[in-house]
């Protein structure tokens, strides 16, 4: 991709994340991002195929930045680090909640390819979730678990700010399942 799209793409990033994707225009994001629209045009039909080469893009960054931190970690280890993972991003100054969620909300009944790349990104987490938790003992299933917690803390560190002893909590309740789990005793 040319620098030019790759400046409008973060700069639809950066406002879509700040603000929403309805209230963010398209002369916005060609002022902000000091590209002529015929230059946004050249590389983004319409604004609907920006947001989507947006959340791919975002999709793309997300699933490698989150393998890259899990490295060769494995079983509890690994979930841990994707808690961690979460935990960091609360944390930042342009944490905003879910990018995906908000898309799916604001998105309209001609933007099914939205949709259909936010339920690929939260199915493509909720796999590498699965891939780590190792089949147990079935009793409590404990990717349905981290993931709804993960889920769960996006909306509430939102909504309430980031809390350490909550984060921490959470992470000691989920550890402690997963060891309950691996002796098949609830």
């Amino acid at each position: 991709m040319s620098k030019s799209a790759d400046k409008i793409l973060n700069t639809a990033e950066s406002l879509f994340n700040q603000q929403s994707f309805t209230a963010v225009g398209v002369d916005l994001i060609r002022d902000e991002s000091g590209c002529s629209k015929t230059t946004m045009y050249t590389y983004f039909k319409n604004k609907n195929q920006l947001v989507q080469s947006v959340l791919q893009a975002r999709d793309q960054r997300f699933r490698q930045t989150l393998t890259d931190y899990i490295g060769q970690a494995e079983g509890l280890n690994a979930l841990n680090k994707i808690f961690d993972w979460h935990l960091d991003w609360f944390q930042t100054d342009t944490f905003k909640g879910c990018l995906f969620v908000r898309a799916v909300a604001e998105a309209n009944v001609e933007q099914t390819e939205i949709i259909v790349i936010s339920r690929s990104h939260k199915q493509w987490l909720y796999q590498l979730i699965c891939h780590y938790c190792c089949p147990q003992s079935g009793i409590i299933d404990l990717a349905d678990l981290l993931y709804t917690l993960l889920e769960g803390l996006i909306s509430r560190f939102l909504v309430d700010g980031y809390n350490e002893q909550i984060a921490q909590q959470t992470r000691q309740m989920f550890n402690q399942i997963f060891e309950i789990s691996k002796t098949g005793s609830v």
